[in-house]
């Protein structure tokens, strides 16, 4: 047999240096991961990071007013820093100034306050995470961290899914992701989106690979998923519901499964408790200091009553018993859960505080009345509204004008200004702040990017199918492939299911997590080539032609 001619050793020895060192490799992923986002000039934001930023300060204030001093540490600056960011009441507005002091007085008032309606479905620690990163290096810090967590997980995919060629598997990943499907948009989005895409693949990783990593990457691995559980209450869920898939998954690799499953289970399950703790500890905390929890709005009502169960069971009950507060605005338009919640004639932001708390507490009852009446209407809708967030893959919010957003009253003096000075020049010239690329060209790539993702993953199924049905044996790095691409797709699935069944169908939701089709067929490929085969032979044969 004629063997290859060895590469030049200068040549050899670069490629190694690439391939095995860590210092080079991720630095170059972030940078490929961060390149749509710079070329942009500024972080794409929302008004949801106001609020977020907002709160992150009222708490890291409240923290070093109060707590801090009784360690003997100094941080006055900071505590004053943080205190002039406002009362944390949403309905004074984000950037009011009236009172900035925390006394016993401002605490009681907080207990009654109208945030109090509206910071439960904004995580306190991704508060305070994205509020300490901003305030000490600016937005572009809380880009660079989370550009650089993701960029690390999938340099670990891919050197267990690679080997040797990591690198090069890495960087067509990450190219691919980045500049052919959403994940430009997530990685530069100052929100916790991205987080939700850390936690699929933190899960995923473990019950593909966890008896093959050290302690460490372990550490490492549900070190991100803890945070990514806490970040977000989706999250969280969507993390569950795949440890459970992926304790099924695990069986599938039957020589290694009992190992496999119990580290990867032990990581999960650590992770996910220390999340459920971090919650636990700060309702705790926040009923000791206020008296009462923050509470979420009722979203999963705005969700029956937009869908139609929920005006049907107004319609027929109110008029004999109107048991609920609702009913007293069942001649209103209900039709938008966000005109509902959000908008500012819509019925939760009229409403007094009281009301307001009344509703809250009555919304188990009402949703679970509605579901009791009309079983199959709810689930005939939340399966519509899951199919349809699914398909929602493009990031429409990047076209959303943050000048306009932030022209508006109740956001142009938000204290997100002082670490997003650009948000002034967006303000005065309008239109200035959005990609400059069309909408309808970026979404066409991204949808041909992820139906060529999920036509490798459908080819390597099938591809696998036949190994375990014919006389070939099944190659085990490549079954662990299978595993991890099959949880990456559970992943997708379930995160369209409880978005959109829950909040409704939004881009941003899917948009998160998409992207991973594209990590799941590189893993595939990188594992056991089925797709580059084939398009080599066929330029092959257009050559000879």
């Amino acid at each position: 047999m004629v063997g290859r001619n060895p590469p030049h050793p200068l040549f050899a020895r670069f490629a190694r240096t690439l391939s095995d060192r860590w210092w080079f490799a991720l630095p170059a992923l972030t940078l490929l991961l961060l390149t749509p986002t710079l070329l942009h000039g500024q972080p794409f934001l929302s008004w949801d990071t106001a609020q977020y930023y907002h709160y992150g300060a009222q708490l890291v204030g409240f923290a070093t007013a109060k707590i801090v001093p009784t360690l003997g540490l100094n941080v006055s600056e900071r505590s004053e820093i943080a205190k002039q960011q406002g009362s944390g009441n949403l309905d004074d507005g984000l950037g009011d100034r009236a009172r900035n002091t925390f006394d016993e007085a401002l605490i009681d008032q907080k207990s009654q306050a109208g945030g109090m309606a509206f910071y439960g479905i904004r995580s306190p620690f991704y508060s305070m995470w994205l509020y300490s990163i901003a305030w000490a290096f600016n937005l572009w810090g809380v880009l660079i961290a989370q550009a650089a967590a993701i960029a690390w997980i999938i340099w670990r995919a891919a050197t267990h899914a690679a080997g040797p060629y990591r690198f090069e598997a890495g960087v067509a990943i990450v190219a691919l992701g980045t500049f052919g499907a959403s994940a430009w948009f997530v990685v530069g989005f100052v929100m916790p989106d991205i987080y939700a895409a850390a936690a699929v693949i933190c899960v995923a990783l473990l019950f593909a690979y966890a008896d093959r990593m050290s302690y460490l990457e372990r550490m490492g691995l549900a070190a991100i998923l803890a945070a990514s559980a806490a970040f977000h209450a989706t999250h969280l869920v969507v993390a569950v519901a795949l440890t459970l898939a992926g304790i099924g998954a695990t069986h599938f690799l039957r020589s290694e499964g009992r190992l496999l499953r119990s580290r990867a289970l032990l990581a999960t399950a650590c992770a996910l408790g220390v999340a459920l703790a971090l919650h636990f500890a700060f309702d705790t905390a926040a009923r000791a200091v206020l008296g009462a929890s923050p509470k979420r709005p009722p979203i999963l009502m705005a969700r029956v009553l937009a869908d139609g169960p929920g005006r049907l069971y107004l319609d027929s009950v109110c008029p004999e018993t109107p048991t609920f507060l609702v009913c007293t605005y069942r001649n209103r338009s209900l039709e938008s859960a966000d005109e509902f919640l959000w908008s500012s004639a819509g019925v939760f932001q009229t409403m007094s505080v009281e009301q307001r708390l009344r509703m809250i507490d009555e919304e188990p009852r009402f949703v679970t009345a509605v579901a009791m009446h009309y079983p199959l209407s709810v689930l005939k809708a939340a399966v519509a509204n899951a199919v349809e967030q699914f398909v929602l893959v493009w990031p429409a919010e990047a076209w959303m004008d943050p000048g306009v957003s932030f022209s508006d009253p109740a956001l142009s003096g938000a204290d997100l200004f002082q670490v997003a000075p650009f948000l002034s020049l967006c303000v005065a010239n309008l239109g200035s702040c959005v990609p400059a690329l069309p909408e309808a060209l970026i979404a066409s790539s991204i949808a041909i990017t992820l139906l060529f993702s999920f036509a490798v993953i459908a080819a390597h199924f099938v591809a696998a199918w036949r190994r375990t049905t014919g006389t070939q044996q099944g190659n085990s790095a490549y079954k662990r492939a299978i595993v991890f691409a099959s949880l990456i797709l559970v992943g997708l699935v379930v995160n369209a299911g409880i978005c959109g069944a829950i909040s409704g169908p939004h881009a941003r939701y899917q948009t998160r997590v998409v992207w991973l089709a594209v990590l799941a067929a590189g893993v595939l490929e990188a594992a056991h080539p089925v797709i580059l085969p084939w398009f080599r032979r066929l330029f092959a044969g257009a050559r000879q032609s």
